[in-house]
């Protein structure tokens, strides 16, 4: 009786240590793209989840499994937040997601993907600035001083990082020069339709979504910094655009093994374009990862990355209002506005917000002139002094 009791606790321990580690082995991959939650599945589930449970999992001894989850649609989907918590192993994200993970957590950037543009395909993607042709009072960058700005997400490098750095390379601060900038989040078309209406003077858009979308209205666009089949990383861009930026990439975390990081990256780079996993993404495949520093450079300077320590960055979330407030960062000579008083300086000049879309109006104010009057030395004599 004893040698069974003592069998069956073995068994039962056995059992327990198999389904620890059972959930041990589950990677969780988190993806963001700028669509609903079930479209973002569908897109992405079928290479994250199932494809690299097929072609990695069951390489690996003991096998594991691969779960995607949407991240990022709201707060409670934060990727940082899931990566601080340990709910996260491999991200999928725009260039400035890619950069912030890499440089706050220290993950490792593993592949990029491959975009296919017309009959070409590049690993690159391509920031577009524009305005209406017919809008006579914007000729150059610099005539953007004054005017409205529409762009997109907080952490997208064409719609919002990479147009930031454009402009302010030019000497254009958008918080302190435009006399208003909304943000529409991944609603690229709502953006795109306020500038043909004259509601806004210009945009921030990606080349590609540009030419699938509205193809037949390019010629109606002015494309500042205008570059024709510009060369990234040795390899041509098939458009016309503004500038080339890193694409969407896969980030993970240095906690996976460097042979179970080896597999994932060989799966991907192994992938075709035929592959039906590919073709719910519809892109070329993948290349080993770009180089995301410039993503990060752009992301310090709009103030969404910020320093908190030696070597140390932390990156805003971009989720909210209040989160977009507090990534801007005004110049030097200015301050910025209370969070509370910044509806109102749209209100007061008559410049309306959409309902759903960010807006703000001037939020760096110069800071006071403060100006000192000359001293003048008096000398006071007393009677009995000597001197």
């Amino acid at each position: 009786k004893n040698e069974m009791k003592a069998l069956l606790c073995v068994l039962v321990v056995l059992q327990t240590v198999a389904g620890v580690s059972s959930r041990e082995r589950t990677f969780v991959v988190g993806g963001w793209l700028p669509l609903d939650g079930s479209e973002i599945t569908n897109s992405l589930a079928p290479i994250f989840q199932d494809y690299l449970t097929e072609y990695v999992g069951k390489t690996v001894n003991p096998p594991v499994k691969f779960v995607f989850r949407p991240v990022d649609m709201d707060e409670s989907s934060s990727s940082r937040q899931m990566i601080m918590s340990g709910n996260i192993d491999l991200l999928y994200s725009a260039p400035g997601s890619i950069a912030c993970k890499a440089a706050e957590f220290g993950w490792v950037p593993l592949a990029t993907q491959r975009n296919i543009v017309g009959s070409s395909v590049t690993g690159s993607d391509a920031l577009v600035v524009y305005s209406l042709l017919k809008n006579t009072a914007i000729t150059s960058v610099e005539d953007l001083v004054g005017k409205r700005l529409g762009c997109g997400y907080l952490l997208s490098g064409t719609t919002y990082l990479h147009g930031y750095q454009m402009l302010l390379d030019h000497g254009v601060h958008i918080f302190r020069d435009m006399t208003q900038v909304r943000f529409y989040g991944s609603d690229y078309e709502s953006n795109f339709q306020a500038v043909l209406r004259g509601e806004l003077d210009v945009g921030f858009a990606t080349s590609s979504w540009l030419s699938k979308n509205h193809n037949d209205e390019i010629g109606l666009l002015r494309i500042h910094d205008r570059q024709i089949a510009p060369s990234y990383e040795r390899e041509g861009y098939p458009s016309v655009v503004s500038r080339l930026t890193p694409t969407y990439g896969v980030v993970v975390s240095d906690n996976l093994s460097w042979e179970l990081k080896r597999k994932i990256q060989e799966a991907l780079l192994s992938h075709n374009a035929s592959h039906p996993a590919m073709r719910s993404m519809n892109i070329a495949g993948w290349s080993s990862a770009a180089n995301y520093g410039v993503s990060l450079t752009a992301a310090v300077n709009s103030g969404v990355a910020y320093e908190t320590g030696k070597a140390q960055i932390t990156c805003r979330n971009p989720f909210s209002r209040r989160d977009i407030w507090e990534s801007i960062s005004c110049p030097s000579d200015y301050f910025k506005a209370d969070y509370n008083l910044t509806t109102e300086q749209c209100d007061g000049n008559g410049l309306r917000c959409p309902s759903g879309v960010f807006c703000f109006c001037k939020p760096c104010i110069r800071k006071p002139q403060v100006r000192r009057a000359p001293s003048t030395n008096v000398l006071i004599f007393r009677r009995n002094d000597r001197n």
